[in-house]
């Protein structure tokens, strides 16, 4: 850029720490003018190789990997955006999209009047609460309370209003295929948010048993220094990414699941990789192994994953031992190899969660960040066939939810398919 975007007076460099379910996330935060940036630490083995640039001036977010020189831009959500149909709108094929109900959003947003002085600036005290309730008729049957308590700042001259949508969704909405519900957006309250230097957010599903999580943010740095202005731009050798998901290196799942720290079943990204190369067919197989033949997944869902990736991570976690995995496309190719089983994986389930999309929301209405909450749900089927006496060894399905990308979400139900395989293929 030719001009500077601020001076001196107007660069923040900003430390804060959120806690997570146990996990701690420390992120860097640098302001200048009409512009910020944000960088944080991994969680629950996702990377951290991704920045998030405001441009307000541009009115859009760009996000980087610096790594893969690879960019997303997004523009900002506006009342005309929300309101402007889609220009290629998704056609479906007659009877694919069934009517559901409504989900009724209701988010308040209250100033105590509590001041207080922090950082030589005048936090003042907000209270968010947003409620989600699904009619009997919807589709989606979640209903969800989210309350923040947080203490906000106006930062001298930094300059980058929020303008909130009347439907938040519609910017981001198209037509799917499936059951579709119908969105009720309701606000009230007069209280100005800000930039957070503490906020504890609690969100809890259903009623009185469903789920439930608090994150809290803390600021422990706050200074003013000279940024360069090339902190905020965006490179000019970089190339775009087809979506924001593109950026993300595949998460180390094996630190995101739980309670499976067995050490023989625990293996490294590396070791995966190598063990997921599968033998030619031509190889004997060593005495003793018992070797399992493993069919690319197949998927019923309207998420994509690559079928011969998540084959190749399947074979490598169930290479432990005695037992090795073994890409195969038919069960013909299976006896030929010399497998003991044959093993079909298919996808029927694989979605943002209900509660994700609804945090979503709740983070364009309030200007608060719920990324952390986002959620992809995942259920694969698999069937274990022994190819000695055609017998099913082994018919279940493995479920979950997981802060992840999609493909973290498939890798990780493929690796408790693979803890239940193990124990049956003996």
């Amino acid at each position: 850029m030719g001009n500077s975007l601020a001076t001196p007076a107007q660069n923040y460099k900003i430390k804060q720490t959120t806690s997570l379910n146990g996990q701690n996330i420390t992120s860097t935060i640098y302001v200048k003018g009409s512009r910020k940036r944000s960088e944080s630490s991994g969680i629950m083995g996702m990377t951290a190789d991704v920045a998030t640039i405001e441009q307000c001036d541009l009115k859009r977010t760009v996000q980087l990997n610096d790594k893969r020189k690879m960019y997303f831009i997004e523009p900002f959500a506006t009342d005309e955006t929300a309101a402007t149909p889609p220009v290629k709108p998704v056609r479906t094929q007659p009877g694919n999209v069934t009517k559901g109900g409504t989900v009724t959003i209701t988010t308040s947003i209250n100033d105590t009047r509590e001041r207080k002085h922090t950082f030589g600036l005048t936090a003042r005290h907000i209270k968010t609460t947003m409620t989600s309730r699904s009619s009997p008729d919807a589709c989606s049957k979640s209903d969800m309370n989210i309350e923040t308590d947080g203490w906000y700042v106006d930062l001298p001259l930094f300059s980058c209003p929020v303008s909130v949508p009347r439907n938040p969704m519609g910017a981001t909405s198209q037509p799917k295929q499936g059951c579709q519900d119908r969105m009720i957006i309701k606000t009230s309250g007069g209280g100005k948010l800000g930039f957070a230097l503490q906020l504890t957010t609690t969100m809890k599903s259903g009623d009185g048993d469903g789920m439930a999580f608090s994150q809290s943010l803390e600021t422990v740095e706050f200074t003013r220094s000279v940024l360069a202005d090339a902190l905020f731009d965006l490179p000019a050798n970089y190339t775009p990414a087809n979506s924001a998901q593109d950026l993300y290196s595949r998460p180390d799942y094996s630190s995101i699941m739980r309670g499976q720290d067995n050490p023989q079943r625990q293996t490294s990204r590396t070791e995966s990789t190598v063990r997921s190369q599968s033998p030619p067919l031509s190889q004997v197989k060593r005495p003793g192994t018992i070797r399992i033949g493993v069919l690319a997944p197949t998927n019923r869902s309207q998420e994509n994953f690559s079928s011969d990736q998540m084959q190749s991570f399947l074979v490598g976690k169930l290479t432990s031992g005695n037992t090795e995995g073994f890409a195969v496309s038919s069960e013909a190719q299976a006896r030929e190899a010399g497998c003991d089983y044959i093993l079909s994986s298919d996808f029927s389930k694989l979605k943002q969660s209900t509660a994700s999309k609804i945090g979503g929301i709740f983070g364009k209405v309030t200007n608060t960040d719920t990324s952390s909450a986002q959620k992809i749900e995942a259920q694969v089927d698999f069937k274990l066939v022994s190819l000695k006496t055609g017998q099913t060894m082994l018919q279940n399905k493995a479920a979950g939810k997981t802060e992840s990308s999609v493909d973290g979400a498939v890798e990780g139900v493929l690796a408790t398919e693979a803890i239940s395989v193990l124990a049956v293929a003996r």
